[in-house]
């Protein structure tokens, strides 16, 4: 790993336009300095594509993009690794914010641990005002228990990876959400994950977030497709497409 490697992070954004000033300060504001922050926004109607571009002026480390129309977050997410072009990848909500050192904590890690694709860390939810409303620990990583682990913020990876799984899973691009857990479950599955115990992220909780948004697993039209069911089922032995423990055949053994 080079001494100062590239840090991407990347912001779908869609009518964020109260948020996503501060979500912007909040990179420029790193300790860390050598990242590229890639914003694509999702055909928002309330200014925030105008604000990005306004911002994007003052800063070249800063690229904004325009989907023409709203795709969706799956697509939108898609589309800023599209424009990435580092050796890390970090998602960052367009109305959320990081702590101003959560890039260079995570590069730390990922230098002191070359086995690990993904690092993650702990975070607190914070309100329209950036008032703190409560802390979330996120558990520990073990593999043996994948269903109690998800995407969790803030979420980094090692792009070497990506060669050697699926991605960001088209196939499921249609559900309003669930694209970062489906890409955490194909890394978790295989490769070595760190939690980093230190609140490195503030989620906003306003209201309006997409994971508000999502369908029951059990329900959704994607289960078929969707890797994180796939692996979350696997690891308790339920089926798939119920969310049930797997039916067990008893044998009896005449004496």
């Amino acid at each position: 790993m080079s001494d100062k490697p590239l840090m991407s992070i990347l912001m779908p954004a869609y009518n964020t336009v109260a948020y996503i000033k501060w979500a912007i300060q909040s990179v420029q504001a790193q300790t860390y300095k050598n990242w590229e922050l890639i914003i694509v926004d999702d055909g928002s109607t309330d200014g925030t594509l105008e604000l990005a571009q306004v911002l994007q002026k003052k800063d070249k480390r800063i690229q904004v993009y325009s989907n023409g129309k709203n795709m969706g977050i799956n697509k939108t997410r898609q589309h800023t690794a599209k424009y990435a072009k580092g050796q890390f990848w970090g998602h960052l909500d367009s109305d959320d914010m990081l702590e101003r050192w959560a890039v260079e904590e995570v590069l730390y890690t990922f230098n002191k641990k070359p086995e690990v694709m993904l690092v993650y860390t702990d975070h607190v939810q914070v309100n329209r005002k950036n008032e703190v409303e409560s802390y979330s620990s996120s558990p520990t990583f073990d593999r043996q228990k994948l269903h109690q682990h998800g995407w969790r913020h803030f979420g980094v990876l090692r792009t070497e990876v990506l060669k050697q799984i699926q991605g960001y899973n088209d196939k499921i691009s249609y559900i309003p959400t669930c694209e970062d857990g489906d890409l955490f479950m194909q890394i978790a599955d295989k490769w070595p994950v760190y939690r980093i115990p230190k609140v490195l992220y503030m989620y906003r909780n306003h209201g309006d977030n997409n994971s508000s948004q999502k369908p029951k697993c059990e329900e959704c039209k994607a289960n078929p497709d969707c890797n994180f069911i796939r692996i979350w089922a696997d690891s308790l032995n339920y089926d798939q497409r119920t969310l049930k423990p797997k039916a067990t055949v008893t044998v009896e053994v005449e004496a």
